[in-house]
């Protein structure tokens, strides 16, 4: 009876015990490299108002194209319970739109393009903080994460390209530098984690990115396509391959 009632009140002390020791195997730290393949575009804004605007804005959605870009890096997993993973890396990113090839207004004589296309790209240096919900025992596990991206922008370039008669091409391009040097962009995933090893996993997440803060704040004005006011955004399919260091 005794030996009893001593089990029964070091009962408690003992359920912690397990539970502090499982939350502990559960803590864990991983390291991986990870890239995206992204559609990428942008959103115009109307600054004044005015139909002029909106019809101005509604031309170029009509000529402006997305592109591919993408998103690559490495990443720094924490987590910090069975279920919650802190997530951040430095990350390089391509953003941008285009117009596709379209006639030139030039004559036709062979020292001269008969088509013409542009693209503008943005290339960032990316640093998240994600926090990921991680569902699942076995080797394939459910991860669902949101967080925020600060996006600083390394460098930008508008590129024409003149496509001439006999096929060859010929790029200009350059960088106007009247960017907005800072971003910040919300972050949204959902996707597949495999455990390939004891220590290796890997990741599948497509990935939806938005801009907060706008890229140029300027006059909208048709007929000069590199001075916008818009956000950037993007659809990505986010693979990266993990080592974890401990736990389990």
């Amino acid at each position: 009876m005794k030996k009893l009632l001593i089990f029964i009140a070091s009962f408690p002390f003992i359920i912690n015990a397990q539970e502090a020791k499982k939350n502990k195997t559960n803590k864990s730290v991983s390291i991986g490299f990870s890239f995206s393949p992204d559609y990428v575009y942008r959103t115009l804004k109307n600054n004044d108002g005015s139909s002029s605007s909106e019809s101005k804005i509604d031309s170029r959605n009509k000529r402006e194209k997305g592109k591919f870009g993408f998103t690559t890096g490495l990443n720094l997993n924490a987590r910090v319970s069975k279920k919650f993973e802190l997530q951040t890396g430095v990350l390089y990113s391509d953003k941008g739109y285009r117009i596709p090839k379209q006639t030139s207004n030039y004559s036709p004589r062979p020292s001269e393009p008969t088509h013409i296309k542009y693209q503008t790209s943005f290339n960032y240096l990316d640093v998240p903080l994600k926090l990921n919900f991680i569902s699942g025992s076995g080797p394939v596990k459910f991860i669902a994460g949101a967080g925020l991206t600060a996006n600083f922008l390394r460098n930008d370039s508008e590129t024409v390209t003149f496509i001439y008669a006999d096929g060859s091409e010929k790029e200009l391009s350059q960088s106007y530098g009247f960017y907005n040097k800072f971003n910040l962009s919300s972050l949204m995933s959902a996707g597949v984690e495999f455990k390939l090893t004891e220590n290796i996993f890997l990741r599948t997440e497509p990935t939806f990115k938005y801009g907060l803060l706008k890229i140029i704040d300027r006059p909208v004005i048709d007929y000069s396509w590199d001075e916008v006011t818009a956000y950037l955004w993007d659809v990505g399919l986010n693979i990266g391959v993990y080592y974890k260091f401990n736990g389990k």
